[in-house]
């Protein structure tokens, strides 16, 4: 199969296909014990990122396309989920007529429906790269700066790299680009020899299989956060986060209202977002964290004053307590 199955422009009529727009709402309860069924970690604090492959038996004798996508990269609370769907070259037609779309296109009922229905088609497969807003935090604000995206090229890399370990020879891959478009496809081609790379801008409302991954990674984040479990214990907290975007009047308000003045924010919220940083700021209490100089100073004058040496200088139990996260490991 050489064809590449493609979607008009933005004022094609066919854009959202008409099975997306006769779809109907799908009970949460189902929802829930879908997710259960995969083995998703709903019911536990997402602390750490993970990756899930559904079940799928590869087929050896054919090539398979691959798509791309994420959610979650702009919010300012709540994991970031990159998802890939695929299937057989001879069964891409097939998937691309069940109605997907990008999945900001869509209601959440159209894509619930969509994500169940793809898991009734032995054909397709599909897997998700989850990283939770605590692995988000500590990337962004350590010493040496590891990024958006780098994150998000890792996840990316990773999961065709999990795919192919599995037996399942990729043909072609189709990915919505993070960066300048040509210097990521070129990083990937090299990465990845002979498989035919496409990284596109808007490649989620071009490609039918990037806009099922767009679906895969929408649902999954939804699900955690209708769902989220905070690792800090039982909140009275609201959990009507609106989009989770620092421009939402509803996130920046739940921002507002679940500020505490000594603790700060629970472990939802990314803080390496200058949104957080700067609620922090003004509704918070004030941390001084003493650095090199200071501590020197304060050495000489306890000499000064009778000490017989400068005395040990300890690390802060802030950091001896938590384990630095190993980024091949974890990300």
């Amino acid at each position: 199969m050489s064809t590449t199955l493609r979607r008009g422009g933005p004022d094609d009529s066919d854009d959202e296909p008409s099975t997306a727009k006769r779809a109907k709402p799908m009970p949460t309860s189902d929802m829930l014990a879908l997710f259960a069924t995969l083995g998703l970690p709903l019911t536990t604090a997402l602390t750490k990122s993970y990756t899930h492959f559904s079940t799928h038996t590869p087929t050896p004798s054919e090539g398979y396309v691959l798509g791309v996508d994420e959610a979650g990269r702009g919010p300012v609370l709540g994991p970031m989920v990159y998802a890939t769907c695929f299937c057989p070259e001879s069964y891409y037609a097939e998937l691309s007529s069940l109605g997907f779309a990008d999945s900001k296109q869509l209601t959440e009922e159209q894509r619930d429906r969509l994500f169940a229905t793809l898991q009734a088609h032995p054909q397709a497969g599909w897997s998700i790269r989850c990283i939770s807003p605590q692995d988000i935090s500590q990337c962004m604000l350590r010493r040496s700066k590891y990024n958006l995206n780098s994150l998000a090229h890792d996840a990316t890399i990773q999961l065709i790299r999990d795919t192919l370990a599995r037996g399942i020879t990729l043909r072609r891959v189709f990915i919505d680009t993070v960066g300048p478009p040509l210097t990521y496809q070129k990083r990937l081609m090299e990465l990845f020899p002979g498989v035919e790379i496409t990284v596109a801008k808007k490649a989620d409302s071009l490609y039918p299989i990037v806009s099922a991954a767009s679906v895969c990674a929408k649902v999954t984040r939804d699900a955690h956060l209708s769902n989220w479990v905070f690792a800090e214990g039982p909140m009275d907290l609201s959990t009507k986060y609106g989009s989770g975007y620092p421009s939402d009047p509803n996130t920046v308000r739940w921002l507002k209202e679940s500020v505490d003045y000594v603790f700060g924010f629970p472990g939802i919220i990314r803080f390496s977002w200058s949104t957080c940083a700067k609620l922090l700021d003004d509704a918070a209490a004030k941390i001084v964290w003493a650095d090199d100089d200071d501590a020197q100073t304060n050495a000489k004058l306890v000499t000064f004053f009778g000490a017989k040496q400068e005395p040990t200088r300890q690390r802060s139990k802030f950091f001896t307590r938590r384990k630095p996260i190993v980024l091949g490991a974890t990300l």
